[in-house]
């Protein structure tokens, strides 16, 4: 358990940092791939901008009248299209592998530009590097519908604002063949659109967007480095972080502090068992007809050495779930009881005790010897010695069946505690015999307040009545709440209106009429 208990404080401290940085890594990665699709679509927006000059100026060429297209009407008309637009530098005439003139040329001044590299769907032939005498050292785009080719910068349809060192972008053809480029391209990537109109992805040390033209036979790619997602995910990971340390540490508190009180409790228990720390006192049962004491339930308790109490809804529960109840029961409960009860059956015969059992204590077969050697040794009547268990103890009667059966046929009598507050199918009250039926304290209680739960215990009497179980209240504290159930057939009643839990000692001078009850009286002997 200390084991688990360190690997549960370990990974209440890992798992919130590890889940932070995944998600700093999550968002991150998703903010690298909108930042992709963005240049993606910068590329293809300043393209199809282009891609609409290009196809205005052939429409208006295409409308001219000149028989020539060389014309020097034509090539004034040519100049005109290439100063209004923004993205065209040139405008010209092709033939084959050869520009014929353009706005920047005349007629006589051919140009060789040789075979288009690319051929693209409606007629467009492509020029994807071209250099022309007018401008030595620098590549174009020649984009032409025969008779008629623009001239654009190479560099201008992937020009993209705010630029990282590093991204790629090109432009690309229906095909995936590539009509301008910067950086690192991979074909690959242009097969991850599957139809679609828009991908985005990582491979390899790129963090990748592709997107494609509705219009165009053209797409436009964008690669950021993987350099910069990491940048990213620290960067993210510096705010979210901190909070996911702050979360861990936190719940590896809480860890520690259940860790705590799971191991702690069990390991003290077993301490107190060996130096007997844990007691009995006893809490008189009263005939609320006759006043007179018939009874008293044996109750356990515990204090530590320095002399603070343990409450027995802690140790009994951690008694449980620790599996000590049944070392509880038998070193501390059948072991004074034992002792206690041979003294008063023999001075006061018609007395009873009732010991409470765990519903372990009842899944034992071991429990049926246990008993029967408290009925020897105690010198017991029958109907001496009362079990009393919980509901939740009978909740599978069929399991439980056979030992209420063989502590009743010992001369034991079996009660019900706690009724009405536990298991909610009443089937194992026809299923099982019972002698008493105990009514909770927490139905007492509700006596002439008005509250919606205080005709719930008309109900549990009038089932006892019918079931013919004696009863016992608990919890009577008032004199009012006494008759109340006197009137309605109660038998028996224990509460501090009668006694407080006592010592067997002061039991004892109880019952020789020593002791004034009416005063309050310490648990411990």
């Amino acid at each position: 358990m200390r084991l688990l208990a360190v690997l549960g404080i370990l990974l209440a401290i890992a798992l919130p940092v590890a889940l932070s940085i995944f998600l700093a890594r999550h968002q991150s990665m998703d903010q690298e791939q909108q930042r992709a699709i963005g240049y993606a679509r910068e590329v293809l927006d300043r393209s199809e901008t282009t891609a609409d000059e290009i196809e205005a100026a052939f429409r208006a060429l295409a409308a001219s009248r000149s028989l020539d297209p060389c014309s020097e009407a034509n090539i004034d008309l040519m100049r005109k299209l290439d100063v209004s637009s923004p993205s065209i530098q040139a405008i010209g005439v092709v033939n084959g592998d050869t520009l014929l003139c353009s706005s920047l040329t005349s007629p006589a001044e051919p140009v060789f530009i040789g075979a288009p590299d690319v051929r693209q769907p409606g007629g467009l032939a492509v020029w994807t590097d071209a250099e022309l005498p007018f401008a030595r050292g620098v590549h174009f785009l020649v984009v032409a519908r025969a008779p008629y080719a623009a001239i654009i910068h190479k560099g201008l349809p992937i020009a993209v604002s705010n630029a990282g060192q590093g991204m790629s972008v090109a432009l690309l053809s229906e095909r995936g063949e590539i009509l301008t480029a910067r950086g690192y391209i991979d074909a690959a990537w242009f097969g991850r659109l599957d139809g679609s109109l828009q991908a985005s992805f990582r491979n390899g040390g790129y963090v990748v967007a592709v997107v494609k033209s509705s219009r165009y036979f053209v797409d436009a790619v964008a690669a950021l480095p993987v350099s910069e997602l990491n940048e990213r995910t620290w960067a993210i990971a510096r705010t979210v972080v901190p909070f996911g340390i702050a979360m861990g540490l936190l719940l590896a508190w809480a860890a520690v502090a259940l860790a705590r009180s799971q191991l702690a409790m069990p390991a003290v228990l077993k301490a107190a068992l060996r130096r007997k720390e844990l007691f009995m006192v006893y809490q008189p049962v009263v005939d609320l007809h006759t006043g007179r004491w018939v009874g008293a339930e044996a109750l356990i308790r515990w204090h530590r050495p320095k002399g603070e109490a343990v409450r027995p809804d802690v140790f009994i529960v951690a008694a449980e779930d620790s599996g000590l109840i049944r070392q509880v029961t038998k070193d501390v409960v059948l072991e004074q009881v034992r002792t206690d009860a041979a003294v008063l059956f023999r001075e006061f015969p018609d007395f009873h005790i009732a010991i409470n059992l765990a519903a372990d204590d009842l899944q034992s077969e071991a429990t049926i010897a246990m008993l029967r050697q408290l009925v020897d040794a105690t010198g017991a009547r029958s109907g001496s010695l009362m079990v009393e268990a919980t509901e939740r103890s009978f909740a599978e009667p069929r399991t439980v069946r056979g030992i209420v059966d063989a502590l009743r046929a010992a001369g034991i009598r079996i009660a019900i505690d706690d009724f009405g507050t536990g298991y909610s199918s009443l089937s194992f009250l026809e299923s099982l015999q019972f002698d008493l039926l105990k009514i909770d304290k927490s139905f007492v209680d509700t006596l002439d307040t008005g509250a919606p739960t205080s005709q719930v215990i008309h109900h549990i009497i009038e089932m006892a009545k019918a079931l013919k179980l004696e009863m016992i209240a608990e919890g009577v504290e008032t004199e009012a709440q006494a008759a109340f159930l006197r009137a309605r057939g109660v038998h028996y009643a224990q509460g501090w209106l009668f006694a407080q839990p006592m010592s067997f000692k002061h039991l004892l001078e109880a019952l020789h009429g020593e002791l004034d009850v009416t005063q309050d009286e310490p648990e411990t002997g």
